[in-house]
């Protein structure tokens, strides 16, 4: 498959070595591959580097061609200048202070060959920190793709004119990637293909240049995709922001020089809108503050690929829901973490058998059907014993992991081997189903309600892990035994508390799953009844538990939820004075439920 490398460099010579090293070393014909790199009018080394590369390896490659502009145009005219140059089928765009790992063009390829020919782009996976927007961890499609890195078909950005060059920086990716899926394609997310992006210096970094651009591209794409609505909204937002001093030194200043200048560029951005009213009748982007998506949290989070390749056992229990069970497992032919094996283990007749032979020859799945119904505990405990892998992790039929989850969760645990048991964060996503057969539903939101480090206290009250998110040694379950096979609900939640008597839980600050719910109210309520009875028993049952605990981990423990209050309140009595409001009788109230909730 041939690709043309498309980069566009500005005082860019510390990246050039490792960069063009990286690509050199790739598992892949480097004959398929055209480099193309334009200058826009560096001001240091950078043309003199490249044209020391070019001479260095440039005959590796189908060619090799550096364009030398005289002037600044930005990131998108840049690329446009690149792309004309270049002329194979597929265009990969690429910053420049990227490194590709050594199978990043072939499974790049493995992608692209086996995609439907409505995909027009693919988007890979950035390292060490992974671009945090949401995407649909079955499908694998994203609403919008970054523009460090990603792999476009020739005939689809020449059909759209490619980069929007009225955007000299910052969103002319999402101004693209819009445009692209209102004609009619899909973007794809390939999170086996990774890429090194060193874009920030240190965790939660802001750049000037992004602050400033961001805030303004995000007004004009709001004139060029969106409703009157969105653009006053907008504006608020604009305004609001001019109310404060900004995280720079002349931040306020800056940005209302960007904010008078855009009344000049708003002209072509509401005249293509004006011309494309039909395509943005089925078209409807979305507008998430200076967001265009939802953010999973652990945006910060360092990946990194495990040291060691052990084999994770994923226990899955169904009970008769084929279609439902389908989504789950292709979630689990996304992971990016290759040693896995599936144990299906179905409560009652072996429904889903046949689709499982048919539809996933190529994953590792051991099925059991149990033939007369057990229920959910004793079909989860012949999982448990089923399974081979060092680690092991539950995925309940409905349930689905992000492509990295696996991973995530190996690489944390084989690198923090005092911690035998480690969990992640989850999204709870009610959902609408208006179909069985096909299975078809609507995701109305997500929630992020399980977001808490590991104190076994609070364990002890509620349970606020997912049993998706855990991931834990099979020694854990030889030596403490799997479910209680009594209870009906929240069996999970007991399983937990067993295992923290004796381990300490690492949490892993990152989104890698969906638990989904029923957005259906009165489903609900009865489902939450049931829970409500099951916590009444089993929190009888763990009053058992609390002499086996260590008294340091009490200490411990208890200090830091006692901390949390105080630091707690002392926020909210800073907050009432600042303001300037009376707050004596708001304290001694608050300060009564703080204490009632201490005691209960």
């Amino acid at each position: 498959m041939n690709f043309d490398i498309i980069f566009v460099a500005y005082n860019s010579e510390k990246w050039i070595d490792n960069c063009f090293k990286s690509i050199t070393e790739n598992d892949y014909n480097l004959n398929k591959i055209s480099i193309i790199v334009v200058d826009n009018n560096s001001c240091d080394d950078t043309v003199i580097k490249l044209k020391k590369i070019k001479e260095k390896i440039g005959l590796k490659f189908n060619n090799f061609k550096i364009i030398e502009l005289k002037k600044n145009f930005g990131f998108g005219k840049g690329n446009n200048l690149g792309f004309i140059e270049g002329n194979s089928p597929y265009a990969f765009f690429l910053n420049i202070d990227t490194e590709v790992t050594r199978y990043t063009l072939k499974n790049l390829e493995t992608s692209i060959a086996a995609s439907s020919s409505d995909v027009g782009l693919w988007e890979l996976r950035q390292f060490p920190y992974e671009h945090p927007k949401m995407y649909n961890p079955v499908t694998l499609e994203t609403s919008w793709s970054s523009g460090a890195a990603f792999v476009v078909k020739r005939e689809v950005f020449k059909s759209l004119g490619g980069f929007d060059e009225n955007i000299f920086m910052y969103a002319e990716d999402v101004d693209l990637s819009w445009r692209i899926r209102s004609n009619g394609y899909k973007l794809k997310y390939e999170p086996s293909a990774v890429v090194y992006h060193y874009c920030y210096k240190e965790v939660n970094e802001v750049k000037p240049n992004q602050y400033y651009n961001s805030i303004i591209n995000n007004l004009l794409l709001k004139y060029k995709f969106g409703t009157i609505k969105d653009v006053l909204c907008g504006y608020i937002m604009v305004l609001k922001l001019l109310g404060h001093k900004g995280p720079f030194a002349h931040s306020r200043k800056v940005l209302i020089k960007r904010f008078v200048k855009h009344y000049f560029q708003v002209f072509p951005f509401v005249i293509w809108n004006l011309k494309n009213k039909r395509k943005l009748k089925d078209f409807k982007p979305n507008f998430y503050g200076y967001d265009y998506e939802i953010s999973r949290e652990g945006a910060f989070y360092y990946n990194e690929f495990a040291k060691n390749n052990p084999c994770v056992s994923i226990i899955v229990r169904t009970c008769g829901r084929v279609n439902v069970l389908r989504e789950t497992l292709i979630s689990l032919t996304n992971q990016t973490y290759n040693n896995i094996e599936v144990l299906v283990i179905e409560d009652g007749k072996n429904f889903s058998e046949e689709m499982i032979k048919e539809e996933f020859p190529n994953l590792n799945i051991l099925y059991k059907a149990t033939g007369e119904k057990v229920g959910r505990c004793k079909a989860g405990n012949i999982g448990l014993t089923m399974a081979s892998g060092k680690y092991l992790n539950f995925l309940d039929d409905d349930d689905v992991f992000f492509a990295d989850h696996i991973e995530v969760l190996v690489s944390q645990l084989e690198k923090n081997n005092q911690y035998r048991i480690a969990y992640s964060l989850a999204y709870e996503t009610p959902i609408k189903v208006t179909s069985i057969d096909p299975y078809i539903y609507t995701e109305m939101f997500h929630n992020l309600i399980y977001r808490q480090q590991f104190n076994r206290l609070l364990m002890f009250h509620h349970n606020y892990i997912p049993i998706q998110s855990i991931m834990f040694e099979k020694q854990v379950f030889l030596e403490e035994g799997g479910f209680d096979e009594k209870l009906d609900f929240l069996e999970d939640w007991d399983l937990w508390v067993r295992y923290a008597l004796k381990n300490d839980f690492l949490h892993i600050n990152k989104v890698t799953s969906l638990y989904r719910v029923p957005f259906d109210r009165s489903i609900n309520a009865e489902r939450q009844k049931k829970f409500d009875d099951a916590l009444i028993s089993l929190r009888e049952k763990h009053s058992e538990y609390f002499s086996q605990v260590n008294v340091s981990f009490i200490a411990k423990e208890l200090s830091e939820i006692l901390d949390s209050y105080v630091i707690k309140i002392s926020s909210e009595v800073y907050a009432l004075i600042k303001a300037k409001r009376p707050f004596t009788s708001k304290l001694i109230v608050w300060t009564k439920n703080i204490v009632k909730k201490l005691f209960t």
